[in-house]
């Protein structure tokens, strides 16, 4: 049986150096892209991953159920052969689906997205390839190999970038169709790789009714999940690009991938925290997730907001890479920041809710903030454009946040709910970003909102000593054990 609790440190680490630099290589593959095509070929671009991936929505909604029921048999049975084939005969149904509403409307889809209906048909393609280099890293996060899981991604878009830069240093001309072969070929290329990688633990072929019935209840819920998730994610440069120029569409997606960045650092901790959740509550050790909640949750809210505060105070310069003509995204920028703030609780709450089976109740949730988003995009953004885009997202994870929170502490029989306190700081640091345009004004403002936030922390005793202990059965070196032992004594 997989150790969860002794190895937690180093596969998170795993898990940070993965995702971190995978988020470093998009975000220059992004101002790759923004350098080898104009606006509007960029927005072009986003367009049709907009739509790949809000169609993608049928194809994706079984993958909880590799972790959940691949974890399981992976610890009984030392394989994956029962969930993965039958999550992939639970797709079958939904790949023709997406065939079929691809072709039917590749006219209307080609005409909107701006590329031809050759090129327009290639989405069920990147949809097919796309979703078996998201799956695989996922069954090896079953099977509690997360250096697969953290770098098979990281490997992914490396060969991306290196691609592009090397149309961009040898200033070879890239045409939208072009790079979106490319990206076809790169994630082709991850889902070979991956399933060499897996395949002794998938064959011989074996398969289960009574396992595939498992695998759907669980996660039939997330289908309608999805849908909500795929309007926060995706939606908007689609309705963007209804209302406004492709241009604009480009500009957004910009905005809203460097909060993804950011947001995909505490996400990382599901990949962890859910497994061991899940094996708490198996146990039926309800103190050490109470512990969770009560003491390490503020712990995670504080951290997190200093860094989404620091994010917010230095959005103009962080925006200034990609150029003047896209300097008009640090508005949506650092409004989207906000909504980030909030979606920690999301994240956090996210392994008690999915450990104690709280799905229908986490999908309606999903559900209203779709709504959510969808009612506000038709509202504002023929109003205030791309910055009612990013006032649409913010608001709906908002609402997320205080659900969750509501969800969660109610099961428990918990309060909590003084922890929303935390999050002033983002809301001071952007009204700040706002107001003050010299970059030494903001950083002095920034220094006084973090002073005082650790002055507040310290006072209320968030990091106490007693809430160490959890620390001393994580395996990790020792630089930064002391590190950790530093940080409570300073804040204790």
């Amino acid at each position: 049986m997989i150790n969860d609790t002794k190895y937690f440190f180093y596969n998170y680490l795993h898990l940070i150096i993965g995702n971190v630099g995978y988020s470093i290589v998009s975000i220059i593959s992004v101002f790759l892209l923004v350098k080898l095509l104009s606006p509007e070929g960029y927005g072009i671009y986003v367009l049709f991953m907009s739509v790949a991936s809000i169609i993608s929505v049928l194809t994706m909604w079984s993958s909880s159920s590799i972790v959940r029921y691949g974890r399981e048999e992976f610890t009984s049975d030392s394989s994956i052969k029962k969930t993965f084939w039958a999550n992939y005969t639970l797709l079958i149904p939904a790949f023709v689906i997406c065939f079929i509403l691809v072709y039917i409307f590749r006219g209307k889809l080609s005409g909107y997205i701006g590329v031809s209906e050759s090129t327009c048909v290639l989405l069920f393609v990147y949809i097919l390839v796309s979703n078996l280099a998201t799956n695989i890293p996922v069954s090896f996060q079953a099977m509690g190999k997360m250096k697969l899981f953290a770098y098979l991604p990281l490997i992914t878009g490396v060969s991306f970038m290196i691609f592009l830069s090397v149309m961009y240093l040898w200033h070879i001309s890239a045409p939208v169709d072009l790079l979106i072969y490319a990206a076809i070929s790169v994630y082709s290329l991850a889902a070979i790789v991956g399933l060499a990688l897996l395949w002794k633990h998938i064959t011989p072929i074996r398969f289960s009714w009574d396992w595939a019935k498992k695998c759907f209840s669980f996660s039939w819920p997330y289908i309608f999940g999805g849908i909500g998730q795929s309007v926060s994610q995706s939606f908007g440069q689609v309705a963007i690009g209804l209302f406004m120029a492709a241009s604009f569409a480009g500009i957004y997606n910009i905005a809203f991938i460097l909060q993804n960045y950011l947001i995909m650092i505490p996400m990382l901790s599901i990949g962890l925290m859910f497994p061991l959740m899940t094996s708490l509550v198996v146990s039926g050790d309800r103190n050490k997730i109470e512990q969770y909640v009560k003491t390490y949750v503020p712990q995670i809210e504080f951290l997190w907001v200093v860094l989404v505060s620091t994010v917010i105070l230095l959005a103009r310069e962080i925006f200034s890479i990609f150029g003047v003509d896209y300097m008009v995204g640090v508005m949506p920028f650092t409004i989207l920041l906000v909504g980030v703030a909030f979606r920690i609780i999301v994240i956090i709450e996210s392994p008690i809710i999915v450990s104690y089976g709280l799905n229908k109740q986490a999908v309606a949730v999903s559900l209203i903030m779709g709504m959510m988003i969808l009612g506000l995009y038709y509202l504002l953004i023929p109003r205030l454009g791309i910055n009612g885009a990013a006032i649409a997202n913010a608001s709906a994870f908002i609402f997320g946040a205080i659900a969750y929170s509501f969800i969660s502490l109610r099961w428990l029989g918990l309060k909590g709910y003084k922890n929303f306190v935390w999050f002033l700081p983002v809301i001071v640091s952007f009204v700040g970003c706002a107001m003050v345009e010299s970059l030494i004004w903001r950083l002095v403002y920034l220094v006084v909102v973090v002073a005082v936030s650790l002055l507040v922390a310290k006072k209320a005793l968030v990091f106490n000593m007693e809430s160490k202990s959890v620390w001393e059965t994580v395996s990790m070196p020792m630089q930064m054990r002391r590190a950790v032992n530093g940080l409570y004594k300073v804040m204790s």
